[in-house]
């Protein structure tokens, strides 16, 4: 039974929480509670009751795959049979009790279980337990009266915190905010039990809101935590019902009333488009973790090698030591290790002077991290990262290098992201033991790891790749070797356009600005500078083809590749004499950054060179032909076989390159915001015009990323057909592209 009883020699009744891993509140689990409870409130020999959860968490909220189905019924069936109300009448039934309810929190108590704690009548918590509402990331509200009870017994600021930002507290905060009664010093179970025969019932929802809690209302606090929380994030909807929730709860409706805005507000987030993206990047995250066919046991990893010390590996270092995994960081030239190490040393620095380590943890960090210059320092590492410069000799060297001074079993990554790894595996003996780990600059704060199978890659290396991106807490996906991997490869179609656009007539602020407005993190301009504009320039240098005429075109290459000539590459590069701590597109000075005017008369130059007169271009335009050809790469990859499932794509977009959350990631924008057949139709009238432009004008390149995804004209017929909740459209015509053998020849296509 998902929710099981037992009566202590005490007389105190214990309901259990038994639904693993994390005691999630799904229909089965929430049926079971509502015939168990009962049973002890109607048992004479129950003095009183206590709420807890098996294992180590006390309850991780509603369980999420539910929400699909609800939205399969639409709103007016979700009225006769709504799981939502279920939950409320499980809450309800608790609050009820004519014996003392306690809830005892053995581990976390999340969305869901945060709302059960807060049923009971009081709380009794242990030292490592907290309690938290991260609902607002899912793009919802807490739907089992949490918004009503939570401001009854925590102060304004504090429940706005916790609900409106997602914010959990552990358990002493969440007793001095009086959200916990007591927290435990011995054993939790005894002591709740104990609390419970000694406290009289004490619904919260019987208790007044505390008279500050209304002054503050009424002095404008929830406006200035809805503009808070709408500057942290611009496009949620969740935020403004929250706040509507709050009113109602510190106003002069009743409890019952406060619920009744609660439900209206939580169904019209359940039904957003929003909320569905970002249950759907949730979902996405745990799916990421099942590659299909890599399922052997992942090889230990106890120690590792980083190879190269620059600002990617000693980021890549930085990931491994603060998990407590030994390093041994090398590089060629004392020099070189010097400086790497001093980066390293000097960021945890900043975090150990504000506050954000203590002095121990900190040299615990500088303990594990093994500076050298010798390459049989990695005789004894379990995996070796190479994070060398992107020239394909010296990657061949380095790994045979790698290879004489490591154990046979031992992995070889490269953390290359654009030259093809089963080139640079061909060089060694074994290239089973290969595979790529591509991570995002810089490494120790961006989430993405983009892993990548080579055509020789053992499943063992595989399953060990994904097993050691969870262990550095990355959002990790398996993608094919091809050209640009997914990341690189669908923005290579979107830098070109922005590059063309600037061309045709809009300006450097104009095309940043409608890519912010549309969600994006940065521009494609100030993304330019922040990862390199040099990156592209020195792959076409090492290919010895400068114009690249190959499937991946990069766009309009004059005026970035003269900025590179220069050596102004972004942020990497200051300039001194400018007082500029980076010049590429922009001069950056501290956080601000202008457009460099030799820029704008370079522009000039290039389209008087090119015949180019400047025209009008509308901020729709630009989104469009930004975004469009990039979603259209993104479905020539899933047609190809590179990667396992749409949704893989949109975890890259999403923690790699700054796509908004709440659109869900370009391939669930294409199906549930734009439409299949709206990205078709302007591909069409797009790829049109670039034939046109080439033909024209000889000085510009043909380009392919228009050329529609023969994937996407087959959603585009289908667009509309209903697909199992929890389903996309994409995913299942893949699977029939798949069992056609429409698909290519990547690794995935024939799942």
């Amino acid at each position: 039974m998902p929710a099981t009883i037992s009566v202590r020699p005490d007389g105190v009744g214990v309901i259990t929480l038994d639904s693993p891993p994390v005691n999630s509140l799904g229909t089965e689990l929430v049926t079971s509670f509502k015939q168990e409870f009962p049973k002890l409130v109607q048992d004479p020999k129950v003095k009183a009751i206590v709420v807890t959860g098996k294992g180590a968490m006390f309850c991780g909220g509603a369980e999420i795959t539910e929400f699909a189905v609800m939205v399969a019924m639409g709103p007016e069936k979700m009225k006769e049979n709504n799981p939502v109300a279920a939950l409320s009448e499980m809450m309800d039934m608790i609050d009820a009790s004519p014996k003392t309810t306690v809830a005892a929190l053995n581990g976390p108590a999340l969305g869901g279980g945060g709302e059960v704690s807060l049923a009971c009548h009081y709380r009794v918590a242990a030292p490592n337990s907290s309690v938290g509402f991260p609902e607002v990331n899912l793009g919802l509200l807490p739907g089992g009266q949490g918004t009503q009870r939570l401001p009854r017994v925590a102060p304004l600021p504090t429940a706005m915190q916790m609900i409106l930002q997602g914010k959990p507290l552990k358990s002493d905060a969440a007793k001095k905010n009086g959200i916990v009664d007591l927290v435990a010093s011995g054993d939790l179970l005894a002591e709740a039990a104990e609390f419970a025969l000694s406290h009289p019932p004490a619904p919260i929802s019987k208790r007044e809101v505390p008279k500050t809690n209304r002054f503050m209302v009424a002095a404008g606090a929830l406006e200035s935590g809805l503009n808070t929380a709408v500057k942290a994030a611009p496009l949620m909807v969740a935020p403004r019902s929250i706040i509507k929730c709050f009113e109602a709860a510190c106003s002069k409706k009743s409890f019952r009333e406060g619920l009744q805005v609660e439900m209206e507000e939580f169904t019209k987030l359940v039904f957003s488009v929003e909320s569905a993206a970002l249950r759907h990047l949730f979902l996405a995250e745990r799916m990421a973790q099942k590659v299909p066919g890599v399922d052997e046991k992942p090889a230990p990893l106890k120690k590792i090698g980083i190879l190269g010390a620059g600002l990617m590996g000693g980021g890549i270092a930085m990931c491994f030591v603060q998990k407590g995994i030994p390093v041994v960081l090398k590089d060629a030239q004392q020099d070189w290790l010097d400086s790497g190490m001093k980066k390293i040393e000097s960021l945890w620095a900043g975090q150990l002077k504000k506050g954000r380590l203590s002095k121990d943890k900190y040299q615990q960090y500088m303990g594990l991290l093994k500076p050298t210059l010798d390459y049989a320092d990695f005789k004894d590492v379990d995996m070796v990262i190479e994070a060398v410069p992107e020239i394909m000799d010296l990657k061949k060297q380095v790994f045979l290098d790698i290879e004489k001074n490591t154990k046979p079993d031992a992995l070889i990554c490269t953390n290359t992201s654009g030259l093809n790894i089963d080139d640079i595996a061909a060089v060694l003996k074994d290239p089973s033991r290969v595979m790529g780990t591509h991570f995002f600059s810089p490494a120790n704060v961006m989430q993405l790891l983009e892993n990548v199978r080579t055509s020789k890659s053992s499943i063992r290396t595989l399953s060990t790749g994904m097993a050691m991106g969870k262990l550095i807490s990355k959002k990790c996906i398996m993608v094919g070797n091809c050209d640009g991997f997914v990341g690189n490869r669908m923005l290579a179609p979107y830098a070109g356009e922005a590059k063309m656009l600037l061309e045709e007539g809009a300006s450097v602020e104009q095309v940043d600005a409608a890519a912010v407005k549309f969600g994006m993190a940065m521009g494609p301009m100030a993304l330019g500078d922040l990862v390199g504009q040099e990156i592209f320039w020195k792959q076409r240098k090492a290919a010895n083809d400068m114009k690249k005429q190959t499937k991946t075109y990069y766009g309009p290459y004059e005026l970035t590749d003269w900025l590179c000539e220069q050596g102004r590459f972004g942020l990497k590069t200051p300039d001194p004499k400018i007082k500029a701590n980076g010049r590429g597109i922009f001069i950056h000075r501290g956080r601000d950054k202008m457009v460099d005017p030799e820029v704008v008369a370079k522009l000039d130059e290039v389209r008087k060179m090119k015949g180019m007169v400047p025209r009008q271009v509308t901020d729709e335009e630009i989104v469009e032909r930004l975004f469009y050809p990039l979603i259209n790469e993104g479905f020539k990859i899933l047609e190809e076989g590179y990667v396992a499932r749409s949704s893989d794509i949109d975890l890259a977009y999403i923690y790699g390159y700054g796509f908004p959350p709440s659109k869900g990631g370009p391939m669930f924008f294409a199906e549930n915001y734009t439409g299949f057949k709206k990205i078709l139709e302007k591909l069409k009238v797009f790829d049109a015009q670039a034939k046109e432009r080439y033909t024209k004008n000889s000085q510009y390149l043909p380009v392919h990323y228009f050329e529609p995804s023969k994937l996407l004209e087959a959603c585009a017929a289908k667009e509309g057909t209903k697909v199992f909740p929890g389903q996309t459209l994409i995913d299942v015509v893949l699977k029939e592209f798949r069992k056609s053998g429409s698909a290519g020849a990547g690794p995935f296509s024939k799942l």
